[in-house]
């Protein structure tokens, strides 16, 4: 086995040993239970505001177990984006392992980029406003 195949062989049984680490961790220990190692949100804690991302910890368990209403009641925006994050992700991971540099247009695209923080800053605001339906927001 020559050089480049170990290199790739390490990359990805690394991979998939932190990632189902990961994954296991995350199926197994629900963090809305107390007693769970899991970090809560800084912007939560310390100013008392949901960030875009809060929610995201519980949303990844509820997925796992496939329920999905449950899910999008932690974070409906990671939810919805799911599928596109998992592409990106194995994108990012087939450059990493076989050293390719495979690109996705559109993420080069300047509109596409301030729709998609456009659209995270719009859902961060709106899941703090305590008027009903944004209340259906909140990951609490």
């Amino acid at each position: 086995m020559n050089t480049k195949n170990k290199r790739i062989l390490i990359k990805l049984c690394s991979i998939l040993l932190l990632g189902g680490a990961f994954i296991y961790y995350f199926f197994i220990h629900n963090p809305s239970e107390k007693g769970t190692v899991f970090l809560r949100c800084p912007s939560n804690l310390l100013f008392g505001i949901n960030c875009p991302g809060c929610g995201s910890q519980r949303a990844i368990h509820h997925l796992l177990h496939l329920e999905i209403t449950e899910a999008l009641r932690f974070n409906a925006l990671l939810v919805i984006t799911f599928p596109f994050i998992i592409y990106i992700t194995l994108i990012w991971l087939y450059n990493f392992i076989f050293e390719k540099e495979i690109r996705i247009k559109l993420f080069y695209n300047n509109k596409f980029v301030w729709f998609v923080f456009g659209l995270v800053v719009v859902y961060g605001i709106a899941r703090n406003i305590l008027i009903y339906p944004f209340t259906l927001l909140s990951p609490s």
